[in-house]
Parts: structure tokens; sequence; C-alpha cells
């Protein structure tokens, strides 16, 4: 068996935070923490199927969080559902080390979030 490949996306822990925001944290349980689920105050995770309009009610995040890829949906897809559920916060999107990000961010935000949107790599 291979070794286990370090794990080329941001933590959570090392993203800006607000003492108040509450955070979404779409499709991001293993992105976030590898190693075990991780309780930090004012985040809550779900998965991308699970995401409604009573979800973001009762959550009420001030920022999603979403990985630009997973198993079963892209960022843009979900981005896009967001937009259509008329969320008004900050999206972050978490990426592994790409060549050209703020092409990838670009097109991220045409899709209606514009500068409310940021592409997180390292």
């Amino acid at each position: 068996m291979a070794p286990l490949q370090p794990n080329p996306y941001p933590r959570l822990v090392d993203l800006p935070q607000a003492a108040e925001e509450r955070f979404l944290a779409l499709e991001c349980a293993l992105l976030l923490a590898p190693d075990g689920p991780i309780d930090l105050p004012g985040v809550v995770h779900a998965r991308f199927a699970t995401l409604t309009a009573a979800l973001l009610l009762e959550v009420a995040p001030s920022t999603v969080v979403l990985p630009l890829f997973a198993s079963e949906h892209d960022a843009l897809s979900m981005v896009e559902r967001l937009e259509e559920l008329g969320f008004a916060g900050r999206i972050l999107v978490i990426a592994p080390r790409l060549p050209r990000p703020q092409l990838v961010e670009r097109e991220l935000r045409a899709a209606g979030p514009g500068q409310r949107l940021l592409l997180v790599s390292p």
C-alpha cells in the first residue's frame, strides 16, 4: 500500500475567522479534519445533498466553506446552488495548489457571488 500523501489543502484553523462568525462547511468533514472529527466553535458540517434554504436559515452562516473538488460535486455546482438559494454571505473555496488560481477564482466569482468569494490555496 502506498504511503498517504500530505493533505494539499489549507486547514480550516489556518483560515481567517472573526470571533462571532458561523461557518457552514459543505463536503469538508474529511478535508478539514483528515485525522478525525474536530469540534470547532461556530462550524457546522453538512453534505451538499442536504443544502436547503431551511439549513441556511437554521445555521445562519456568515461564511460557507467548500472544497474545489468533492467526491460528487465541484465548487462551481455548489456556488450555483448557494446563489439559487439566495445566500448572501461569503464563500470560501479551499483548493490544492493550482498553477493559476486567479483564473479559477474568476470563473467561480462569475457564477454570481463576485467579490464575496475567495479561493484559498497553499
